[in-house]
């Protein structure tokens, strides 16, 4: 009666452990600053693109199934989660986020404040220090200002200290 008293504690301690295990998995995604590169531009209705070739900077954030990215564009958090079905070879992200009471210039000279600026952002691991995918971006503009309702998309490639996967992976 004693020694179960005494090893109770134990024996929690390694049920819980047990039950923890399997819950997720590891993801081989490294967390930290990414830079974003444009590999198709699918839409641009307000020429937002801030150069022909870079995106805004992102920092990644993992834990568990959860991923977050602070993004450069407007400060925006973006939270999302590893997609179920992910294979071990082909981790997959999806993220969102939103501004609200957003400011922009569209391409016609127009100053435009928008209620919301939404983002959505797919994405594929190709190794620990890369990914890729679509991200769209929503303007969604006050009083129905035709030239202020901008929708960005674009095919990236993001990559962690300048090391994307070598050849042939």
């Amino acid at each position: 009666m004693d020694a179960l008293r005494l090893f109770r504690p134990l024996l929690l301690s390694v049920l819980a452990l047990s039950l923890g295990v399997g819950c997720t998995r590891a993801y081989i995604q490294n967390e930290g600053p990414y830079e974003f590169k444009v590999v198709e531009v699918l839409r641009d209705d307000c020429g937002l693109l801030p150069s022909p070739a870079n995106l805004w900077p992102g920092e990644l954030y993992i834990s568990g199934e959860v991923v977050r990215m602070r993004y450069g564009l407007m400060d925006a958090l973006l939270v999302g989660r590893f997609l179920d079905g992910s294979s071990e070879d082909d981790d997959a992200f999806s993220m969102d986020g939103s501004v609200p009471n957003a400011s922009l210039t569209a391409k016609d000279g127009t100053e435009c404040i928008v209620d919301q600026v939404s983002m959505h952002l797919d994405a594929i691991t190709q190794c620990a220090t890369e990914f890729d995918g679509v991200l769209s971006v929503r303007y969604e503009p006050r009083f129905q200002q035709a030239s202020c309702a901008c929708q960005l998309w674009v095919r990236y490639q993001a990559v962690q200290d300048n090391a994307p996967c070598a050849s042939g992976l």
